[in-house]
Parts: structure tokens; C-alpha cells; sequence
């Protein structure tokens, strides 16, 4: 008798091996998805706080105090210190965001969680040390739990 194919032992070994190895495997790439999202996370803060940086000099010495070109989204300084939202910094044109829809709405994703977080308040503060050197902190002035708690600073 001349038979094809696998019988059940060797199917239920081939199973039992890829079941393995999916076990051993998956936490892995569980890992290595969390670790993307963590520094996917960390460049968009720092892109935050480099465009906080442009919307402050723009303030500054730019035209973003023009109401009639840019409406809410101008600035005004108060005591060294610029408070907006995340969204701002996208409808300026200063910092790039993700397209929601077919209007062109863009909004700033939280890639850990993919939560929406153009809504949440920041604070520009210009800080000049001894020597001079001018640095800007960007720290979280909102009270929900969905925005980022901490910013940073940059020269």
C-alpha cells in the first residue's frame, strides 16, 4: 500500500511546535511594539517643545500677534510666558499633524494610546539664565489626564 501524506502524530507535532513558538515569541513583539510606541511618544514631545520654541520667537519678533492673518491662534506674551494648546502650534503651520478627515482637520495623537491631544493646554516660558543664554520651557498646563505631563526645555 502506497499512502500520501502526514498522519496524525506528525500533524499534531508540527501544531505542537508552532504553538510554541508562538509563546515564546509573542511577548517579544509585544515588547518591541511597546518600545516603538515609547519612542514614537518621546520624538513627538520633542517636536512639541522645538515648535513651542518657533511659536514663542515667532510671538516674539514674527507676525503671529496678527488677529486678521491667524484669528485665536495669534499670541500675546504675558510675563515672559505663552499659554496655548497643542492645537495652535498645528494651525499656525508650526507643528505638522495627523489628517482626521477629508477637511483637512489635523490633529496631534497621543502613539501610545492614539488619543486626541490638540486640546491640551501648554505653557512657553522664556527663561534667561546669568550668562545670558535664553532657554524655553514647555510644561503642561491642563488638568487632564489625557495630555502629556511633562515637556522639557530647549535653547
Amino acid at each position: 500500500m502506497n499512502q500520501k501524506g502526514f498522519t496524525l502524530i506528525e500533524l499534531l507535532a508540527v501544531l505542537f511546535i508552532i504553538a510554541i513558538l508562538a509563546v515564546l515569541i509573542t511577548p517579544s513583539i509585544l515588547d518591541s511594539l511597546e518600545k516603538s510606541r515609547q519612542a514614537s511618544y518621546n520624538i513627538m514631545i520633542e517636536n512639541i517643545i522645538t515648535s513651542s520654541k518657533i511659536y514663542y520667537e515667532e510671538c516674539e519678533y514674527g507676525d503671529l500677534t496678527d488677529r486678521d492673518k491667524y484669528g485665536d491662534y495669534a499670541c500675546s506674551i504675558n510675563n515672559d510666558t505663552i499659554t496655548i494648546t497643542i492645537e495652535s502650534l498645528v494651525k499656525t503651520g508650526i507643528l505638522t499633524g495627523k489628517d482626521i478627515d477629508a477637511q483637512e482637520e489635523k490633529v496631534i495623537e497621543d502613539p501610545r494610546n492614539n488619543n486626541n491631544i490638540s486640546s491640551c493646554l501648554i505653557k512657553i516660558e522664556k527663561q534667561k539664565d546669568s550668562k545670558g543664554k535664553v532657554t524655553y520651557k514647555v510644561s503642561n498646563y491642563s488638568n487632564d489626564i489625557v495630555c502629556p505631563q511633562e515637556y522639557g526645555s530647549v535653547s
